[in-house]
């Protein structure tokens, strides 16, 4: 359904169709997370490739899936473990981008791919079948159980959160479609060429699905195939997530090196090499009450900016976060436990160590991927580049 009117929804999602292409959810008067839409990383794009060398010192092996430089795959996560001793140099094999090429690092890649959709993931070079933590009904939990031993299926599954509300007619034409996929990149293993894309990991798939529930607000009709005609699909030309005055500095804020926090204090973010290093400052806090409560009070608000900075950010690696000091035992756990709360439905594998004997918080985040700012002034490089092609060519004729 299309509907061009005003929308009052508290929480929605959006497409900004302005290049580069975003798409995000605002929650609230906040935007809760933002996405390229279309994007140069490759991670969870499945290929058919190559083994050029196997390094046994190395434990790992070099494959051409037909970009520039060759994927990493280290054999430590290849399973059977009898397997690993079988890939040798000329060996077809089909894998799928687990992490991007990062600085000098190559993309890394897994023989153990996925094919993901709306309500489960197929794990062809896995067994079991694993439910989400999210559905806690126990009878639900039953049922979708039985309804995957009824499958034709002995291989690795994930039944997603969305499964649970499900009905059982979608469940099976999913499958049977994911089913579908699996089957022709099975028989693709052995034509010609032997480097070639098999599937691509669409980056808006995951936001819509994971919030099936909501509108979605587009600036472009050209959108509106991409989406299904079974969303509330709201077209509002004016909406940017960019330039209107609402949403302009919070959009901004991701880039931002400083970011205030609500009682005058702010965080600052310093990246390094080998680590994200942040700051909290008290800065122009007015000090009413006791320092103590105005301290804690900035670090709570530290927290949860960290937290919703950490995802909009795509921020990986180490973090150490440096809190305003003299904290007691009880703030600790009290700060602690609501990064790991906020961090609970981070779709990366994320560490919470917590405070150091110095008194320094540590985090550790899974690095997929370039941070999201990486990603922008990449995309909009590409597009930088595209138009002067375009008028290069324009000018020829």
């Amino acid at each position: 359904m299309v509907t061009i009117l005003k929308y009052n929804s508290n929480k929605y999602l959006f497409i900004d169709g302005e290049a580069p292409s975003l798409i995000g959810l605002i929650d609230g008067e906040e935007i809760a997370a933002v996405h390229l839409l279309s994007k140069d990383s490759h991670v969870g794009n499945i290929y058919r490739g190559y083994v050029k060398n196997v390094l046994p010192a190395m434990d790992c092996a070099f494959v051409d899936f037909g970009h520039k430089d060759t994927g990493y795959l280290p054999m430590k996560n290849v399973y059977p473990k009898e397997y690993r001793d079988k890939i040798k140099g000329g060996d077809t094999v089909i894998v799928e981008v687990k992490k991007m090429p990062l600085r000098e690092k190559r993309a890394v890649l897994s023989l153990d791919y996925s094919l993901r959709g709306e309500y489960l993931v197929l794990l062809p070079e896995s067994k079991g079948v694993r439910l989400s933590k999210k559905i806690d009904d126990e009878s639900i939990r039953a049922s979708l159980r039985e309804w995957a031993k009824s499958l034709p299926w002995d291989k690795g599954m994930i039944i997603r959160t969305e499964a649970a509300t499900c009905d059982r007619n979608h469940l099976d034409r999913e499958f049977l479609y994911l089913y579908d996929l699996y089957d022709s990149i099975e028989k693709s293993r052995q034509f010609l060429p032997p480097t070639k894309l098999l599937r691509t990991q669409d980056n808006g798939l995951d936001i819509l699905s994971k919030h099936g529930d909501l509108p979605v607000v587009i600036n472009d009709k050209r959108f509106k195939e991409r989406i299904g005609e079974e969303r509330d699909i709201i077209v509002d030309p004016s909406f940017s997530i960019r330039s209107m005055a609402k949403w302009r500095s919070k959009f901004n804020s991701i880039f931002s090196r400083t970011v205030a926090l609500p009682s005058g204090g702010n965080i600052v973010f310093n990246v390094a090499e080998a680590c994200q290093i942040i700051d909290v400052n008290s800065g122009s806090v007015k000090k009413e009450g006791s320092f103590s409560r105005m301290r804690h009070q900035l670090n709570l608000e530290a927290a949860e900016m960290l937290v919703k900075h950490i995802k909009l950010r795509n921020l990986s690696g180490m973090i150490v976060v440096d809190f305003l000091h003299g904290m007691k035992e009880d703030e600790r756990k009290e700060i602690t436990s609501l990064i790991e709360d906020g961090l609970k439905d981070d779709v990366v594998i994320t560490t919470v160590f917590g405070f150091t004997a110095m008194g320094l918080f540590e985090i550790a985040r899974q690095r997929r991927d370039l941070s999201f700012q990486e990603q922008y002034e990449l995309a909009e490089r590409r597009h930088q580049e595209a138009i002067k092609e375009k008028i290069k060519r324009d000018n020829s004729l």
